[in-house]
């Protein structure tokens, strides 16, 4: 049994599943929306606590009617597949997700899993932690970043915040006074944007973006609890880690730290190293950092070698 409640109530016929590990990778939490259409937003957490959740509001699993899926990440298309089996639902997904969403091969292309060295640690890893994502997935359809998803008395407003990834969506419940940030997660570890197709700045314009709609709550996708105190400061404070990362590595690269490798082995974004394939994921953040520096004119790179031009 769950050391928290596995569910919570956001509103009525919005309630928050909560992932087991305390909704930490590999699990996510899960939005379920009691409405018309039985609605899922996210498929991370175990379906344990999320058949406990429908059971404690009068249902079964087999009255799943749909699954939203926010982006292509393993730890959020997760059980998808085995709950659509289950029930039969619907699964949709952003058009720029669906084919990272359907297919394994290309899930692992998207991610920048292509080396046999990489793609080893990374099966690795799944074994372990994730050996039910493996599989092909089936997506029945696609939402639109301009039309709202109709659930009955609920309305799911897609807000496309890409950066995490290039699909990213977070969504607006019945307008944006509620928003599930999904993973702008305000975690303590801070924005992760560790693939080929994350983008440092189109990340920036996101937070920023839902900054702007002043919502007074924010879901994540990897806290136990909406946040609600001090929203738009703790925002700001996720923001404020892209700045904080710039400046650490620019000091490294000022101490002769002078190449991404080199930076990656510190390491600069992961407080530590807990499996091998996540040197890649560092080394691409490191990257973008390193695009983003030296389109400021505050880093040259040349023949694989860092240099800081100004501070």
């Amino acid at each position: 049994m769950s050391e928290y409640p596995v569910h919570i109530e956001i509103e009525p016929r919005v309630h928050l599943v909560r992932g087991k590990n305390e909704a930490r990778f590999p699990e996510a939490n899960t939005l379920l929306i009691d409405d018309e259409i039985l609605t899922l937003v996210d498929a991370g957490s175990h379906p344990e606590q999320v058949f406990s959740t429908l059971r404690d509001l009068g249902h079964q699993p087999e009255d799943i009617d749909r699954i939203v899926l926010t982006h292509y990440h393993a730890d959020h298309k997760g059980y998808a597949a085995y709950l659509r089996r289950t029930s039969d639902c619907e699964v949709i997904c952003h058009s720029l997700a669906r084919d990272a969403v359907e297919s394994f091969e290309t899930m692992m292309k998207t991610i920048g899993i292509v080396s046999p060295e990489t793609k080893e640690q990374w099966l690795n890893l799944l074994n372990s932690r994730l050996p039910h994502v493996q599989d092909d997935y089936i997506v029945d359809g696609t939402f639109r970043d301009d039309k709202p998803i109709d659930c009955g008395e609920v309305e799911l407003i897609p807000i496309h915040s890409p950066g995490h990834t290039h699909d990213h969506t977070c969504f607006g419940i019945n307008g944006h006074e509620k928003i599930l940030l999904v993973d702008i997660d305000l975690t303590e570890f801070g924005p992760w944007y560790g693939n080929i197709v994350s983008d440092l700045e189109d990340f920036i314009r996101s937070i920023k973006g839902i900054i702007d709609l002043q919502p007074k709550m924010g879901i994540s996708s990897h806290l136990l609890n909406p946040v609600t105190d001090e929203l738009e400061e703790q925002l700001s404070r996720y923001l404020a880690f892209f700045q904080q990362r710039d400046d650490e590595i620019l000091h490294k690269i000022a101490e002769g730290v002078d190449t991404v490798k080199q930076l990656a082995q510190i390491p600069i974004i992961y407080p530590r190293i807990p499996h091998p394939v996540y040197f890649l994921f560092e080394e691409i953040m490191l990257d973008k950092h390193i695009e983003f520096l030296s389109k400021k004119d505050l880093v040259l790179l040349e023949d694989g070698q860092l240099q800081v031009l100004r501070t």
